[in-house]
């Protein structure tokens, strides 16, 4: 993806301010225009993913190019307003951690005839030191890392936990896919398999029959996708202190251990750009 002239303007109803990635390009902030353009000439991949300013959320590009100006508006004040509510849910010093899931959680069927589709043991290649140098601040940083995670192990659906200072519990900071609006700004509790894992610098990966961990992975990104077959975990930590951990989920089949060590590369791409900057000294 070539990089695309860098321009934004305010319309009256919201800004017209956006950001592109592939995984291995982000292009931003650019106006709307500017992105058709590129996609009509090819320079922009169609299966990039999109994300506006007022956004803590990844949307594919084609699903929101595809959108007539004012059903984009929606989207836009849609999607905006979830991610303030949800900003000031995680904020709030009174917000208690959501009930854990319990019972049975479902898991998605098989999907039909992947005999028949491509290989996917080798994982999509990505640039996350590329993609990475884009970011001007750690939350753009934490979202462009969220993407490439997401694009690097072919997940459909992905969130990233971040440590919330005030009282010690993560929280979900930012998604990518389908529906990960729906559990913005929810905080995990601190006894869950997850979280201890991810203090432990211990990465977690389900199995095709899903332990404790894996299952409330299932359970915590069911509302956004349903019911899954693969789930992963990978923490992120920084100076020996947990900062986050991203966790990604999977319809057709788990996720393999070279997919999820790709997730481990942009994790340690996002140290390193965190510790360069010094964006938490």
């Amino acid at each position: 993806m070539e990089a695309v002239e860098m321009t934004a303007f305010a319309s009256s109803a919201s800004t017209d301010v956006w950001y592109v990635t592939n995984g291995v390009v982000a292009v931003g902030p650019v106006a709307f225009t500017l992105l058709s353009r590129g996609i009509a000439s090819g320079r922009i991949p169609p299966a990039s993913f999109i994300r506006h300013e007022s956004w803590k959320v990844w949307r594919r590009l084609r699903d929101i190019e595809e959108l007539s100006t004012s059903a984009r508006d929606r989207t836009v004040n849609h999607l905006a307003s979830i991610t303030a509510s949800a900003e000031e849910k995680a904020s709030s010093p009174y917000h208690e951690p959501p009930a854990e899931p319990t019972g049975e959680v479902e898991v998605a069927e098989p999907e039909p005839h992947s005999e028949d589709r491509p290989s996917t043991i080798r994982p999509i290649a990505v640039d996350p030191v590329g993609v990475l140098g884009h970011a001007v601040d750690l939350d753009e940083a934490l979202l462009l890392a969220l993407s490439t995670a997401a694009t690097a192990s072919s997940a459909d659906v992905a969130v990233l936990h971040r440590i919330r200072p005030e009282n010690g519990l993560l929280f979900t900071a930012c998604g990518h896919g389908p529906g990960s609006e729906l559990i913005l700004g929810n905080a995990l509790s601190a006894e869950d398999p997850c979280v201890m894992a991810a203090q432990s610098r211990r990465t977690v990966v389900g199995e095709p029959v899903l332990g404790e961990a894996g299952r409330r992975i299932a359970a915590r990104l069911h509302p956004c996708v349903g019911p899954v077959r693969g789930v992963a975990m990978v923490p992120i930590n920084f100076r020996d202190e947990l900062l986050g951990m991203i966790e990604v989920a999977r319809i057709g089949r788990p996720f393999r251990a070279r997919e999820v060590a790709r997730i481990e590369d942009v994790a340690e791409a996002l140290v390193g750009r965190i510790s360069v900057e010094g964006w938490l000294d």
